[in-house]
């Protein structure tokens, strides 16, 4: 640390102190294009953004899609119920072998057993397209 002319300690001397500058001037378009590639960046310091702009260096832009949130949101909350539902049906068949005769429990099973298949198919279908979101939202990050 530097000591002043008081012996009061003061910040450390920089090794590389940034002598030389440069003022530039925008128009309003550029200004809004600038602004524009700063969030793309997620920079918050336009000196520096100016500077690796000019010197080349690479500087990240990150894109974020709001509906793959809201899709694994809701598909979450699908197998959820989904679970949930298979929960129900255990439930369902063990009172129907212990309160029904044969012939109900059966009649009762099968009427069970279409609305599987139906949820099964719908399953097939969510399947489907989350494989196909996977290889688009795939596709976006490259």
């Amino acid at each position: 640390m530097g000591v002043n002319l008081l012996g009061i300690s003061s910040r450390p001397p920089v090794a590389n102190k940034c002598s030389h500058h440069v003022k530039v001037s925008f128009d309003d378009l550029e200004w809004d294009e600038l602004s524009r590639m700063m969030d793309k960046a997620d920079a918050t310091v336009k000196a520096t953004f100016i500077k690796q702009l000019i010197f080349g260096r690479p500087f990240k832009v990150l894109t974020t899609d709001r509906s793959l949130a809201v899709y694994c949101a809701k598909l979450s909350e699908f197998f959820f119920q989904y679970r949930t539902i298979g929960v129900n049906y255990n439930l369902v068949v063990k009172e129907l072998r212990a309160n029904f005769t044969e012939k109900k429990a059966m009649t009762l099973l099968y009427k069970l057993e279409k609305a599987t298949i139906e949820m099964v198919s719908v399953m097939t279908n969510v399947m489907a397209l989350s494989e196909k979101f996977d290889t688009q939202w795939s596709l976006k990050s490259r």
